[in-house]
Order: C-alpha cells, then sequence, then structure tokens
C-alpha cells in the first residue's frame, strides 16, 4: 500500500516546508515519491488553501527533483482550476459533488488528450458509493474521502470500509486511495479491505519526527 503525505496549506511557506520535507524522507523510487496538495476554495469546504501553482514550479524544478504531484481541488469552480494546475500536477483529484454535466464533458476531452491516469474522482463520506459506478469506465482511480473536506486531523468514518469492500469486489481494476484519518490502527484497517493508496497530513506533518511518522505508515 503506497502511503501518499498530504499538505493542507494556508501559505506557500508551509507548503515549501512540508514539501522540502516530504523529499527528504519520500523513498528514491520514483513511484513512491507522491505528494498531495489539498486545494480549498473556501466556499466547498470552510477551509480556504493555497492555490498558486506558478509559485511551485521553481521549486520544482530546482529543488525537489522526482516529485509527483498530486492535487485535490476541493474547490466550486473547477474548469479554470483544473486548468491552472493541469500542467504542474501529475494527477489532478476533483468532487463527484460539483461534477455536472458541462464539467464532465471539458474533463472527458482532457482524458482522451492526457490519459485516465492524470484523473481521478473523488467523494466525501456522504455520498453514497453506487452512485459513481457510471463513471468507472472513464476513471479507474478513485479516492474515498474517510472524513468531511477541508479540514485535517479529523477522525477516521468507518463507513468508508465498506465503500473500498463494494469497490474492490465489483470493479478490481480502479485504484482506491483514501484521505482522512489515517494512523497506524485505521491504515491497517483499510488495508485489509482493499485499500491501494492512502494519504496523511496530520499523523504525519504534526508529529514531532514526519519521517518515523511516515515509516510507520509505510511499515503497514
Amino acid at each position: 500500500m503506497l502511503v501518499i503525505p498530504a499538505i493542507n496549506c494556508k501559505d506557500f511557506k508551509c507548503v515549501k516546508k512540508r514539501l522540502e520535507q516530504a523529499a527528504g524522507f519520500l523513498p528514491k523510487a520514483e513511484n513512491k515519491r507522491w505528494v498531495q496538495i489539498d486545494i480549498s476554495d473556501g466556499k466547498f469546504t470552510k477551509a480556504k488553501t493555497w492555490n498558486n501553482p506558478a509559485e511551485l514550479k521553481n521549486l520544482i524544478t530546482y529543488k525537489l527533483n522526482n516529485l509527483n504531484i498530486e492535487v485535490h481541488l476541493m474547490v466550486n469552480n473547477l474548469r479554470p482550476n483544473v486548468k491552472k494546475w493541469l500542467k504542474m500536477a501529475d494527477r489532478i483529484i476533483f468532487h463527484f459533488e460539483n461534477l455536472d454535466e458541462v464539467e464532465f464533458g471539458f474533463i472527458k476531452k482532457i482524458i482522451i488528450k492526457k490519459g485516465a491516469p492524470k484523473f481521478g474522482l473523488a467523494i466525501t463520506p456522504k455520498t453514497p458509493i453506487e452512485i459513481i459506478v457510471p463513471f468507472l469506465d472513464d476513471f479507474k482511480f478513485v479516492q474515498l474521502l474517510s472524513v468531511n473536506p477541508g479540514k485535517s486531523g479529523q477522525k477516521f468514518n468507518p463507513q468508508t470500509l465498506d465503500k473500498i469492500k463494494f469497490l474492490k469486489k465489483n470493479h478490481p481494476k480502479v485504484i482506491i486511495e483514501i484521505d482522512g484519518g489515517m494512523n497506524p490502527q485505521t491504515a491497517k484497517s483499510v488495508k485489509k479491505a482493499g485499500a491501494d493508496i492512502i494519504n496523511s497530513g496530520s499523523y504525519i506533518f504534526d508529529s514531532k519526527n514526519p519521517k518515523a511518522a511516515y515509516e510507520k505508515l509505510n511499515s503497514i
């Protein structure tokens, strides 16, 4: 199971610090050097975070070699944010809850051009897993939020385990990522249920030793 450190920051100083920390403790293998950056607009969620990929460009190019950037868009206005992050992010995750027919058409055109691995579909704890089934022909990467979107440090919602099992049983080719409430105990539970990836923010970066916290999760 892949562990991806999640960065939830209000300013670039915080983003930069946590990216540099992650670059130091992540394994050298490129397929394991992933970080997630949470982008919140203060509308889809109450919290508002940093959202300026231009500031990130030089840092990634010159200081943080071989880092793969996953962006989790918790925003109401999807299209301009996807366009903003398209060149910088290796994977863009957006929410089913704000995906209307027009936005889906826009995303699908990019998928045809760029390929499906560039995008992932996320759902909140309140959204039934069955509702996204018609979209799984286009999206082979699903992020299940196990906490309400926005604020980091929330407790894991155990109903997420049933969603993982449903996807694993009925759509085994879909990559399943879990975001929220991750610690060694909850990580073991989601791995047993069939999760492929977990995101961890507060458990890693709020600890006294982020490297040790990451390695603890990575050993599960």
